[in-house]
């Protein structure tokens, strides 16, 4: 019989193994079955298989106790799936509705009888709460930045975000698509790791979760520097040059990404830039998503270019990973960016060497570190260029240039320019000064 609740469909059949005598519940929900033993046993003669239940016949004197607990067991088996899903906003595993129902009718433990416990992301939210209280606001957007990616996470990949799902295999799916699908770096990985296994032991230390279903000295991946890299200025030039015109769908990405590489602005930012954050037709000013904090930088021609292309009208943002997987499309067809480029991976803690293509590394935040890297070959100091990124402190920044042999070589041929002329200054003003005082003798 079908069986629909507000909470949702499912339905319970009792069928008889003939073979075994055995009556086994089947309970189904979304294209899914679950199998339980009844430990009700029945010979086929005295089953009645169109009501699912034991004849009522003398043969059988039984017959009405055995109902009666077939009975009782379709309404525990419905009420704890209806429970479940009241008190965790989801829908159980077929191990877990098999666990409590076994524990509820055949243990005599009361599986919900207490109020409803936190979920994960109701624990992150408190924890972020805390964080509030004790730290700086910063410490809580990098919170809800884990959280964030989690969610998202769990949309692309339908993964549920709870508790008890959190083992080895959702962990390592999880680090997959940090890794692949948004490109993020082994340290950027790490500390959001860090953030979640710090919620996770808070929800075991404030009694939310009994246990968890992973090791959590296994949970981190190891801080390492990244494979990350900066394009050089003829890179940047090709990607700008190149004729996409033929495919709308790059050439909207080729924008928004020079946009990028020419402002500084984090994916978050530049993806969602447009003509209400022009101001004076000579500045940009925008609220950065990621730390609530407004920058001020100048709007370059290069640009503007790109909004007057648009008629001030930037297409429509789309996600990250979309982006992402665009972008490599995109930069494939660059012939300096099919140059090899050594990079660093790690299968376990077993490191390798491997030379990749470089258009296989970029990414959305190839940008900012190519607006970083670039404007300090050229002689820009970090300080400066904080007032562009928004970074707080010059060593913040300096993860994100990613300068080549030959670009220190010119930063270092600069500064020894810069030292000569000052020599060549003062020798002169020393000259001079001698020949005034010959003149005054």
């Amino acid at each position: 019989m079908d069986t629909t609740t507000k909470t949702a469909k499912h339905s319970v059949t009792f069928n008889l193994d003939t073979a075994k005598n055995y009556i086994y519940l089947y309970f189904r929900y979304d294209n899914k079955r679950v199998k339980i033993y009844t430990k009700e046993k029945l010979t086929p003669d005295l089953w009645n298989s169109d009501k699912q239940r034991a004849k009522e016949t003398t043969k059988n004197p039984d017959y009405a106790k055995t109902n009666k607990n077939l009975n009782e067991m379709e309404n525990t088996i419905s009420r704890l799936f209806d429970k479940y899903i009241q008190d965790y906003n989801r829908k159980p595993t077929q191990e877990e509705i098999r666990n409590i129902f076994n524990k509820e009718y055949f243990d005599k433990i009361p599986q919900f009888v207490t109020k409803r416990p936190k979920s994960f992301l109701e624990t992150f939210d408190e924890y972020i709460e805390t964080k509030r209280i004790e730290n700086t606001e910063s410490t809580a957007t990098k919170y809800e930045q884990a959280k964030q990616s989690l969610i998202d996470f769990g949309k692309k990949h339908k993964q549920q975000i709870q508790f008890e799902n959190i083992n080895m295999d959702f962990r390592n799916k999880f680090v997959k698509y940090l890794q692949i699908e948004l490109g993020y770096a082994p340290s950027t990985i790490y500390r959001k790791l860090k953030f979640i296994k710090t919620v996770l032991l808070y929800g075991l230390d404030s009694g939310y979760i009994n246990k968890l279903n992973i090791n959590l000295s296994k949970f981190l991946t190891k801080d390492r520097p990244g494979n990350q890299i900066a394009l050089s200025e003829q890179e940047l030039n090709e990607i700008e040059a190149l004729d996409l015109s033929q495919n709308k769908r790059l050439e909207q990405v080729r924008d928004r990404f020079l946009i990028g590489c020419y402002t500084g602005l984090r994916f978050s930012d530049f993806m969602r830039l447009n003509k209400n954050h022009i101001q004076d037709g000579k500045y940009i000013i925008i609220n950065q998503q990621k730390v609530k904090s407004n920058v001020t930088i100048p709007f370059f021609d290069e640009v503007k270019q790109i909004f007057e292309k648009y008629q001030y009208n930037l297409p429509k943002p789309i996600s990250e990973p979309k982006f992402n997987e665009y972008l490599k499309e995109l930069t494939q067809q660059c012939d300096t960016l099919k140059r090899l480029q050594e990079t660093t991976q790690f299968v376990g803690n077993i490191e390798k060497k491997v030379n990749v293509p470089r258009h296989s590394l970029v990414t959305s935040h190839t940008a900012r570190r190519t607006f970083v890297t670039l404007n300090h070959a050229k002689g820009i100091d970090l300080e400066t260029l904080t007032t562009a990124t928004g970074h707080t402190t010059v060593k913040a920044l300096k993860t994100y240039v990613k300068l080549d042999d030959k670009q220190k070589a010119d930063i270092l041929n600069r500064a020894f320019e810069v030292a000569k002329q000052k020599k060549n200054a003062t020798e002169k003003e020393n000259k001079s000064a001698k020949i005034i005082k010959m003149n005054a003798l």
